[in-house]
């Protein structure tokens, strides 16, 4: 089955659209409201997305059926988004290919970016892991990578981003992506970005590391930087045939900057030049890269019983699946930053790979007990945090027997002891920009609809509606996300007063800045 049509130019000019043997009609003047950017929130904001909408049809890319890098949600306006029309047809597109810097340098430079092609499309069945009715190709080509700036490049601008961090965090040459300059100063003053809610990033590890493994912080660093490239000071296993396999994101991920704050205090320790000797490794320079030039013919091959072995992934879904490649020895073939393939021979292996990375707290439900191959550990200490239950987020976490170290666990999050914290931004034009490809493209509030759904987004998410179910609406990863606490109704902080939102608004903030510590708001 097929689309047969869809009429895509100057900002998707939508048609009629069917399919053979059913038919799907996007309606005409149907307003397209494209976010691009991270991809940690995705559960998060696909909830929110569908409850903004009402006769949603999912629409995704042929990447990932249950992780896709884009999605789309196809329906009409539900009630309760102050200036748009009840029933006001909506096309809501989401990338998060290239996480973070997606979501903010192409939003201050109005850049044309890849996005889901709808010309080119099958009709699949819904389920409850992949509530999309349509898989879909790529169309356009992204900043960075050949034939962006000339007129033929089908690429969509994005109406406004989200990003684990702020825009001014994504700085040269660590937290930028496709070779990519960071924004400039008069840049980032074309964008206002709001920091939103709270999301915990959690460090991974396979189950090849005993959950009585003890890990410090600076432990995970060394081996993410590949200062410390084999497990036998951490866990004393043979040297040999017990190398440090790291599944990264890319530079420019939202994940990854988060890491390499947190880590290495890149780039706020400007007195230490950043990572004071600690710059993450790539896959390319990784030591058990054996051949290949990277295309999707000819992938860059990682043998990983060579020795240390870092392996990038252009989104949270594709590290998840690193990581259980690596623990259960099967070959793994991803597409990496800027286009790049690789194909790591995991299988290879002595036996299951001990591999480590950072992933947000959003993945709790799909790491599980562990049963993906891998689990979420202790900050500082040994032992799992798994989960158990229903795939909406609605079950127990649980530390394992003889924990020590700090849980990512909601009650932390909330009391500050957790401090691997960050704070989503969302962000949207405010001047009118000229592009490379010569297009002028007005702020967001020139366009009262879109300004009117990005208000009512914006609001949504930094509702406890939506981090943390507090009878209202249900979110996927409950556990996850926090409401700030300057920006929600939060007040008191006395327990008996039976405040409802002091179980799902964080104590302590950074005030939208990630290279400030957590301040307290209460005395809880």
């Amino acid at each position: 089955m097929k689309f047969t049509k869809i009429a895509v130019a100057c900002g998707l000019a939508l048609a009629a659209l069917s399919a053979q043997a059913a038919s799907v009609t996007i309606p005409a003047g149907t307003r397209v409201i494209f976010l691009s950017g991270a991809s940690a929130p995705d559960n998060f904001l696909a909830d929110l997305a569908s409850s903004m909408l009402t006769g949603v049809t999912g629409i995704r890319t042929s990447d990932s059926a249950t992780a896709p890098l884009h999605r789309a949600f196809l329906g009409q306006a539900a009630a309760g988004i102050p200036g748009v029309a009840v029933g006001t047809p909506i096309l809501f597109i989401k990338r998060s290919q290239g996480g973070s810097v997606f979501g903010v340098d192409p939003v201050a430079r109005a850049a044309r970016i890849q996005t889901i092609d709808f010309n080119s499309c099958t009709a699949t069945t819904p389920t409850a892991a992949s509530p999309y009715s349509f898989s879909c190709t790529t169309t356009g080509i992204d900043p960075g990578v050949a034939g962006h700036a000339t007129s033929s490049n089908t690429g969509l601008v994005p109406d406004f981003g989200i990003s684990d961090v702020e825009p001014a965090l994504f700085a040269e040459p660590y937290n930028t992506e496709n070779g990519q300059p960071a924004l400039s100063a008069a840049e980032l003053a074309r964008l206002t970005n709001l920091p939103v809610n709270q999301i915990m990033m959690g460090i991974v590890a396979t189950n090849a590391v005993n959950a009585n493994t003890s890990i410090s912080r600076a432990q995970y660093g060394a081996m993410l930087a590949g200062r410390i490239t084999d497990w036998s000071s951490i866990d004393n296993s043979p040297a040999a045939t017990n190398p440090v396999i790291v599944c990264r994101r890319p530079n420019g991920s939202g994940t990854q900057s988060s890491y390499n704050f947190f880590f290495s205090g890149f780039p706020c320790n400007g007195a230490s030049g950043g990572f004071a000797g600690n710059a993450p490794i790539s896959a390319e320079q990784s030591p058990t890269l054996i051949g290949g030039s990277g295309t999707s013919a000819d992938p860059f091959v990682l043998d990983p019983s060579l020795g240390y072995t870092v392996v990038e992934n252009s989104s949270s879904g594709n590290l998840r699946s690193c990581l259980t490649a690596a623990n259960n020895r099967t070959v793994f073939n991803v597409q990496g930053a800027s286009g790049v393939f690789y194909s790591v021979l995991f299988n290879r292996l002595p036996s299951a790979g001990k591999a480590i990375g950072v992933l947000s707290l959003d993945s709790y439900v799909t790491a599980g007990t562990g049963g993906a191959g891998y689990t979420f550990r202790h900050l500082d200490g040994a032992g799992t945090y798994t989960y158990s239950g229903p795939a909406n987020g609605s079950g127990t976490q649980a530390s394992s027997a003889g924990a020590t170290g700090i849980a990512p666990s909601k009650a932390n999050l909330l009391n500050g002891s957790y401090d691997f914290v960050v704070e989503l931004s969302i962000q949207s034009r405010n001047t009118t920009v000229t592009n490379v490809n010569g297009d002028v493209v007005p702020a967001l509030s020139a366009t009262p609809i879109k300004q009117s759904f990005y208000n009512e987004f914006v609001r949504r998410a930094g509702s406890t509606r939506y981090t943390g179910n507090d009878g209202g609406q249900f979110v996927s990863v409950p556990n996850a996300f926090a409401s700030l606490p300057q920006f929600t109704p939060y007040v008191g902080n006395n327990p008996a007063t039976g405040n409802p939102y002091r179980n799902f608004v964080s104590r302590f903030s950074r005030n939208g800045n990630t290279c400030a510590p957590l301040q307290a708001f209460d005395s809880i």
